[in-house]
């Protein structure tokens, strides 16, 4: 199937979402130019009404707009930020998935860790969203949201729309046909399972769960129903075992932690309980401390063109508070770090905080290359010529796209007196812009 043609199904998803499953959509967040491509894109570029589609600054004012008489009766599918306004939305994201289970929910987020990613998707998200977004991309994530493209993520659908209604018949019939079209399907397991313990045959809803769990290990929703099913039975140790699966797999799941603890105290084994409650109150104050690092990293932001020396301070907290811990999740707080140094004309701490981020980092491109630019404003030439050469060793194509960056890299080829590469990146500024003045004019000196 095309690119082409993928996009068109895309597009009537998000179409039919409105005007066969009388959906609509929102989104909520701090970022005045997300929400604008974001209404823009249902709006203009779909032909979607504006009375399908919310945007709002606070989730106060989602929350009241969805029990209007216009929404109330309505499919939704929410984007919504991991952070919002320096709070985190985890507790809103489980209530909305509580209230509204079939909400379609999608969270913007920067790039954090797995873990943290698998929380989100374990409380509720179905997708994520890492900006900055071009429309396209908006138009698939939203899309596959809705409905995976495939007749067999269709029979999954149907097969969970029959659930929903108490078609349980319906439903196990489905979930067969996937699973002769592809053995061991998970999704269809699940529903299946979902379906046999409604009808009160739990051993076979467990056989179906066992199945699905073993066909995907590290898929948390077979876990989760075996515990419940467990649950249910009144077998405490084999809903203890499914629990101690999930928590391995999604370990930062504080409510979790503490159901284990609760079960551990039922059987008498209260140091063991002891360490369970300890390690929700742990993954609490690790969460209580990413809000705080969110909150350095927005004043950094605001102070990095005004006041470098404030962004430094916030950003050098940031990475204080984590020495000895440390991960590439972190590579970009040092790249914000050198940029806040060198606007203080201080190149050689921004070089060596970028050293710095190397060795947790090495083959990080963009970190190589802040250190080129850190070196050239410095009039360190040849240096950075060589940490140049190892951006391009690691890709290539490095700014392929970009006039202003291709640009960059062939003044400081120039500076280094590599006219060879100097002449490649600059007629490669003006293919991408032939007006480029800088480019026409260090090429005509070269």
């Amino acid at each position: 199937m095309s690119k082409k043609v993928k996009q068109r199904l895309y597009e009537k998803t998000l179409i039919d979402f409105v005007t066969v499953e009388d959906g609509a959509f929102f989104a909520v967040s701090h970022d005045s130019t997300f929400l604008k491509l974001f209404r823009q894109t249902l709006n203009k570029e779909l032909v979607i009404g504006l009375d399908r589609i919310r945007t709002f600054s606070e989730e106060n004012k989602l929350l009241a707009e969805l029990k209007s008489p216009m929404f109330k009766d309505k499919k939704s599918l929410l984007i919504i930020e991991r952070v919002l306004h320096n709070r985190s939305m985890m507790s809103f994201i489980r209530n909305m998935k509580t209230i509204y289970d079939d909400m379609h929910i999608i969270v913007l987020t920067s790039e954090v860790e797995r873990q943290v990613l698998i929380l989100l998707h374990e409380i509720g998200a179905s997708n994520f969203i890492t900006k900055p977004i071009s429309v396209d991309t908006l138009i698939e994530k939203l899309a596959f949201t809705i409905k995976p493209l495939g007749k067999i993520g269709q029979y999954v659908e149907r097969a969970k729309s029959h659930l929903s209604k108490g078609l349980w018949d319906e439903a196990i019939t489905l979930a067969d046909k996937v699973l002769d079209l592809k053995p061991g399907s998970a999704a269809a397991l699940m529903v299946k399972g979902d379906a046999l313990k409604a009808k009160g045959e739990s051993g076979q809803a467990e056989a179906s769960y066992l199945e699905a769990h073993q066909g995907a290990s590290l898929y948390l929703e077979p876990l989760k129903k075996l515990a419940e099913l467990y649950k249910d039975e009144g077998d405490p140790n084999k809903q203890l075992e499914y629990m101690n699966k999930l928590d391995r797999l999604s370990p930062l799941n504080v409510e979790r932690k503490i159901h284990i603890g609760e079960i551990y105290l039922d059987f008498g084994d209260k140091e063991k309980a002891g360490e369970y409650f300890e390690q929700a109150v742990d993954n609490a104050r690790k969460e209580a401390q990413s809000m705080i690092e969110e909150v350095k990293r927005s004043i950094a932001e605001k102070c990095l063109d005004s006041a470098p020396a404030t962004a430094e301070k916030f950003l050098r907290s940031i990475i204080d508070d984590k020495r000895g811990s440390l991960k590439k999740s972190d590579i970009e707080t040092f790249n914000r770090l050198g940029m806040a140094l060198r606007r203080q004309g201080r190149w050689e701490d921004a070089v060596g905080e970028y050293e710095q981020a190397l060795k947790i980092s090495p083959d990080d491109e963009n970190l190589h290359f802040n250190r080129a630019v850190a070196l050239t404003e410095g009039g360190k030439h040849y240096p950075a010529e060589q940490a140049l050469s190892k951006v391009l060793e690691l890709n290539p194509d490095f700014g392929g796209q970009s006039p202003l960056l291709t640009f960059n890299i062939g003044v400081m080829f120039s500076n280094a007196r590599k006219s060879k590469e100097a002449l490649h990146f600059l007629k490669r500024t003006l293919k991408l812009d032939p007006n480029h003045e800088g480019a026409k004019s260090l090429l005509k000196d070269l």
